[in-house]
């Protein structure tokens, strides 16, 4: 299996600050899984360690919801004539 990619913005911390988030998962047939965030940036430094363990599972929650429309969006618009 190959991992995939995929890039996207979020709000998080107290202040809900705007980070950019690389999330990294699996495929098959069945879906997605294994998603993982693998970075976070916020006004252009790595910030991965420095987020809560709280806010860290905010964003991949936030991840897999932007992930899941993104296929789906995906899928609908390759089915277009």
């Amino acid at each position: 299996m190959s991992d995939y990619e995929f890039t996207f913005n979020a709000l998080t911390g107290a202040g809900s600050e705007l980070v950019t988030c690389k999330m990294i998962y699996e495929r098959d047939e069945h879906g997605t899984y294994a998603e993982n965030i693998e970075s976070v940036i916020f006004n252009g430094v790595e910030a991965i360690g420095l987020i809560s363990e709280e806010h860290f599972a905010e964003l991949e929650r936030t991840g897999i919801e932007k992930l899941t429309r993104h296929l789906i969006e995906e899928r609908d618009r390759a089915q277009e004539p």
